[in-house]
């Protein structure tokens, strides 16, 4: 049993597929320019960030905590995160004796 495919139903757009049909890219980017010249370079950017990158030290020692305090939260009584406090109490330990 064969079926035509062309007799079915489709959700596809001709439009679409066609490549040198410009959809409403041509309109995109209408108007930017003058929007871009207008803001200057003090102006007011909402996407921008201010940021100070930590040393690996500071990494390190803001991972353990948060880790420590997800531990206290989370309570693990397997065998295995017993290991993985102590070894971290370890690392505090040496830490410690390596600021000193």
């Amino acid at each position: 049993m064969s079926v035509d495919m062309n007799s079915q139903g489709s959700d596809s757009n001709e439009e679409d597929c066609d490549p040198n049909y410009p959809g409403d890219i041509e309109d995109y980017y209408v108007g930017v320019a003058s929007d871009v010249e207008q803001q200057g370079a003090d102006a007011f950017d909402p996407e921008e960030y201010q940021f100070t990158c930590f040393t690996c030290k500071e990494s390190e020692s803001a991972l353990n905590e948060h880790m420590t305090i997800l531990a206290s939260v989370l309570k693990p009584r397997s065998r295995h995160c017993n290991r993985a406090r102590l070894h971290q109490k370890k690392k505090r330990k040496e830490t410690r004796r390596d600021e000193a």
